[in-house]
């Protein structure tokens, strides 16, 4: 039995000079018991181009001397992943949490981490007009085709003679939902605009995903940053709005909380104005409603239609507070 276990995963190890004694299954990571110590086989779908972009920021952030990450092992040939014909995986030392008990929200501990990874990577980039242009037409034609989507389903609903409690719900506030999507790209605007007078803007190496999910904390309280395989070159105010999306649903929507994960970050690298103003479009976009109307539409997912609401529900609160936070996030100047 222990044989059939650890034989799927010999051929990975063997290019780690590792040969399992017990190998315990947590999904995509795996335990491996060794003479040589345990570690953690992590199994994952990256492709060629997304492993060396992975391996590229892991040892960026090894050259800085940043310690919070978990390092990833060399195999005996040099190479930091083992590609297969369906995965690409990777080894690290396997670390043990424990159970937080920091007076901080686990958030706020994750937030200084992610200021220190842009602080430490930071760089402030020329404008070279044809490559925003080309990222800004992108995402505002992408939030344009979204907001269009959003529009065909009100309508679509509208013309119904009953409708069910999903489309009475996203109905009620489909509205709210157009004159967000129109804010978010005027946030966007404002951001292009100001990096065009400047002629300049800055990038961070953004993680994609900090959470709770993707940390380990010790003894001390303090996180390692685990999970580094969606890290990408781009603007903070990405990975802030991501790391809002990923952990709101922590603080039951606390804005006074969200304010205080923004006071930590900008302890180590204080926001620009067009920063801010671009973070607000990404947080102000109704992207998650988009995602729970195409699963609704689609049925890709085996809800209920009651857990169809609900899911529904709780977006369309944490866009209403998006709004009150987007005006304690930007200050308009005296006398506008």
């Amino acid at each position: 039995m222990r044989q059939h276990v650890v034989s799927p995963y010999a051929s990975i190890l063997f290019y780690y000079d590792l040969y399992p004694d017990h190998i315990e299954d947590f999904g995509k990571v795996k335990k491996v018991t060794t003479s040589r110590g345990i570690f953690a086989l992590k199994e994952t779908t990256m492709n060629r181009m997304e492993a060396d972009e992975f391996i590229h920021a892991m040892r960026k952030l090894s050259k800085l001397n940043y310690k919070q990450a978990i390092p990833i092992m060399p195999t005996k040939y040099g190479e930091y992943t083992v590609a297969t014909n369906t995965h690409t995986y990777y080894v690290m030392p396997w670390y043990e949490g424990v159970e937080y008990m920091g007076r901080e929200s686990q958030e706020e501990k994750l937030a200084t981490q992610m200021a220190v990874i842009h602080r430490l990577t930071v760089k402030t980039q020329t404008f070279v007009k044809e490559q925003v242009d080309q990222s800004f037409n992108e995402l505002q034609k992408r939030w344009e085709m979204k907001r269009l989507e959003l529009n065909r389903f009100a309508d679509f609903v509208e013309r119904k003679n009953y409708m069910s409690p999903f489309e009475l719900t996203f109905i009620t506030h489909a509205h709210m939902l157009d004159q967000m999507a129109v804010k978010a790209s005027e946030h966007l605007q404002n951001w292009y605009e100001a990096c065009l007078e400047k002629e300049k803007y800055r990038t961070v190496l953004c993680h994609g995903r900090i959470s709770r999910a993707h940390a380990i904390f010790n003894m001390e309280n303090e996180p390692t940053v685990i999970n580094f395989e969606k890290a990408s070159v781009d603007t903070p105010a990405r990975d802030l709005a991501s790391f809002c999306r990923q952990n709101f649903r922590y603080t039951m929507w606390n804005e006074d909380e969200v304010l205080r994960w923004f006071m930590r970050y900008e302890r180590h690298l204080p926001l620009l104005d067009e920063e801010k103003e671009l973070l607000c479009g990404y947080l102000m976009f109704p992207e998650p409603v988009v995602f729970a109307v195409e699963s609704y539409i689609n049925k890709r997912s085996e809800l209920s239609e009651l857990q169809h609401v609900q899911r529904l529900e709780k977006r369309l609160i944490s866009l209403r507070k998006v709004q009150r936070l987007s005006q304690k996030l930007i200050i308009p100047p005296e006398g506008s």
